[in-house]
């Protein structure tokens, strides 16, 4: 059993480490960097100014600008998904924390009990997870 481990293991590290040798990949030109954000400098630059500035109130002004930065009024919205726990889904502090996930999820959130339920899911599933993995290294 060791000696198949010890042969994927080499087979696997001898594998990524032909793909590492293109190092043009991690070069940065910090120009097309700094062109790339011009526009979100400039709408940044303008909420600076304007602390009460809205999106409708940008739309009229700067029609141009909302267009090139293909701004949505409500992008942010799908991304929160609940009340996400130091950023954190509800799901993934039971998976990986347990019960301790659930109880931090628990009390954080105000007691609200549907962040509860996902991160007792998550426990759930994180518990069948290394279970799972227990009883297979232990059969083999």
């Amino acid at each position: 059993m060791q000696k198949i481990i010890f042969t994927l293991l080499t087979v696997f590290f001898i594998g990524t480490s032909a793909f590492a040798s293109n190092s043009d990949l991690f070069k940065i030109d910090f120009d097309a960097v700094h062109q790339e954000f011009t526009e979100l400098n400039m709408l940044e630059d303008m909420v600076d100014s304007n602390p009460g500035l809205t999106y409708s109130e940008l739309q009229i002004t700067n029609v141009s600008l909302v267009e090139s930065l293909s701004l949505v009024p409500n992008a942010a919205v799908p991304l929160a998904n609940g009340n996400a726990v130091l950023g954190i889904p509800s799901f993934w502090w039971g998976c990986g924390l347990g019960l301790v996930g659930v109880g931090v999820v628990y009390f954080l959130t105000d007691k609200d009990s549907s962040e509860a339920k996902k991160a007792l899911w998550g426990c759930l599933v994180g518990s069948l997870v290394w279970g799972g993995g227990y009883f297979f290294t232990g059969i083999f």
